[in-house]
């Protein structure tokens, strides 16, 4: 069964995404503190957006996917970290970081309609 979370395509934008860096780096046999971070980062993309889909209050949706942003821009410094020390190829770190951008800008948006719904609900209900 698809629930609503999964048809939400930044969410689903951070799972591919966070699996295309998860099988990249187990191919490599580099800092596993890089690793890690890299791993960690990306993973919590998706894991920040879907506590926002879960969260009930506006404000806690928004930190959610202030949170999801900040762990993308992380991401994609790793990202670049790899690719500068040459761990990774470098179309396809070009190819991983601008999909990260566009994530990052649907984030953006998604936060935008976030505040109009809030502030929709506020003028509704006289708050």
């Amino acid at each position: 069964m698809v629930t609503e979370l999964q048809k939400l395509w930044i969410w689903k934008e951070a799972q591919d995404l966070a699996q295309l860096v998860y099988e990249k780096i187990n191919d490599f046999s580099f800092n596993m503190a890089l690793k890690n971070q890299i791993d960690r980062s990306s993973q919590s993309v998706c894991d920040n957006i879907a506590e926002m889909y879960g969260a009930y209050y506006f404000k806690v949706k928004q930190n959610s996917l202030r949170i999801a942003r900040k762990e993308a821009y992380e991401t994609i410094n790793h990202i670049e970290k790899m690719k500068r020390r040459k761990l990774c190829g470098y179309e396809f770190c070009e190819d991983v970081m601008k999909r990260y951008g566009i994530l990052i800008a649907g984030i953006n948006n998604y936060i935008k309609y976030v505040q109009s719904s809030e502030k929709e609900y506020n003028e509704k209900n006289n708050l």
